[in-house]
């Protein structure tokens, strides 16, 4: 398959689009981004035949900022009236052999209409491609995708595991908390399932640690903490929940985010303030540099045109930074279905 299709949050297609120009360019592929303006999804366009399977065998999907999945396509599909299914195996044949298939659409509203359309597909395409022999259960790893435009277009496409969001299109969804204090808090919650797998928790988020909250009221990200056992320093001028400081894991200290410093060094360090993205960007690796933390999470908020470009700016701003305090490090990021309009970053030295 020559191109490749990527799902992103509405709106955020032109930052998507120039994140894939810059990694294909760097992986020696030069192609061409169709956007459209709140389609929620991107399609990459190459000329060699084979040159969206060959990209995404050298990606790592957890590197992508603004993916929510990524899947290799041929051209959009007609699909013939009345024989949707038909029209889509006959293109299957095409594909390697799939050990399922997956039909989804964009996260819009507009697509959103198609949802009956879907269900109305999906038991039959699934009898389809198993009959047709295209779908084996030996094909271990291979999934296709069927992602639809509309009643009479569609992309068919296949997703390896090495390079996939496991997630029906590629959204993690949570609940939120009955005793939750703000909805943000299924940002860090989110950022925890990401940036925190379960065969790192036990080092890096265990009762008895320590975190900082800049920005931290009504207490969203500290309940995340709390929750834990981990005690919190809130920084905040304004309120906390009143059953989070009942927990004696929070302290409340009513400072200026940008000028508190801690009392010693904390294993965490957690910030939703809203505030210019290189301003917190600078301030969350002084923290690292100085020693003041070992891993932080942090939201840079990104209102302006050029998104993507911001953010490697940032990037920039802390590599430099932590390089000239001598600091090694590892970071993480990623736009995550419960971020808007911003993005989340993991740091953890070492």
């Amino acid at each position: 398959m020559k191109n490749i299709l990527v799902y992103c949050r509405q709106g955020f297609e032109k930052d998507c689009a120039a994140e894939l120009a810059d990694i294909s360019s760097a992986k020696g592929f030069y192609g061409y981004a169709s956007v459209v303006q709140d389609a929620g999804y991107v399609v990459y366009n190459f000329s060699e035949s084979d040159a969206g399977e060959r990209l995404i065998a050298l990606l790592d999907f957890n590197k992508l900022i603004f993916a929510r999945q990524i899947l290799a396509v041929n051209d959009v599909i007609e699909l013939a009236p009345g024989a949707r299914v038909e029209s889509l195996l006959e293109a299957a044949r095409e594909l390697p052999l799939g050990q399922d298939v997956i039909i989804e659409t964009a996260d819009t509203n507009d697509a959103k209409s198609l949802s009956g359309l879907i269900k109305k597909l999906d038991k039959p395409l699934k009898q389809g491609w198993k009959k047709s022999g295209v779908m084996r259960n030996k094909a271990v790893g291979v999934h296709h995708h069927v992602f639809l435009l509309s009643g009479e277009e569609a992309y068919l496409g296949v997703s390896y595991a090495h390079c996939r969001s496991e997630f029906p299109m590629g959204i993690r969804r949570l609940r939120f908390p009955a005793a939750g204090p703000s909805r943000s808090t299924l940002k860090l919650e989110e950022a925890f399932l990401q940036f925190v797998p379960e065969r790192m928790r036990e080092a890096n988020l265990i009762d008895g640690m320590t975190a900082v909250d800049l920005g931290a009221a009504p207490g969203g990200w500290t309940y995340q903490f709390v929750k834990k056992g981990i005690h919190v320093i809130a920084i905040d001028n304004g309120p906390m929940q009143k059953e989070l400081m009942s927990t004696g894991l929070v302290d409340h200290e009513k400072a200026d985010g940008f000028k508190y410093e801690p009392p010693y060094t904390v294993d965490w360090l957690v910030c939703d303030m809203v505030e210019r993205p290189i301003k917190v960007a600078e301030l969350m690796a002084h923290w690292l540099a100085s020693g003041w933390t070992r891993r932080a999470i942090f939201n840079l908020k990104l209102p302006m045109k050029k998104r993507y470009q911001e953010v490697m700016l940032c990037l920039d701003k802390i590599e430099a930074l932590l390089t000239q305090a001598g600091v090694g490090y590892q970071y993480q990021i990623k736009h995550l279905y419960h971020d808007r309009e911003e993005i989340t970053v993991c740091i953890i030295v070492h």
